[in-house]
């Protein structure tokens, strides 16, 4: 199995594969070399990236031909590696609520 197969394992969505290339070539890995178990933390991580940019595209269609994914599992999925891999970033864009402090404005 090569790196670029196990990144799409652990994607577990349809995407460009050109989107797939970029995520690879940004995280420093080589999509043709073989995959090992040693390499999954690093797979996984570079796998976030591209999971976030995708979850705003839930469906498409063009003529005949439509797509659709599941917009809770994909979130679900995110959350999990962005919590087991720090990334506070995706953890507040997809967490945080809005909080009002002042409210003698609003009046």
């Amino acid at each position: 199995m090569t790196i670029k197969e196990a990144f799409q394992q652990f994607l577990g969505i349809d995407v460009d594969s050109k989107a797939v290339e970029l995520a690879l070539i940004n995280a420093g890995l080589d999509g043709a070399s073989d995959y090992s178990a040693a390499l999954l933390p690093i797979v996984e991580k570079s796998t976030i990236d591209l999971l976030f940019q995708s979850i705003a595209v839930t469906s498409e269609s063009e003529s005949q031909y439509s797509t659709s994914k599941d917009a809770k599992l994909m979130r679900d999925r995110l959350l999990y590696l962005a919590r087991k891999y720090g990334r506070g970033d995706i953890l507040k864009a997809l967490t945080s609520s809005v909080r009002v402090k002042d409210i003698s404005r609003i009046r």
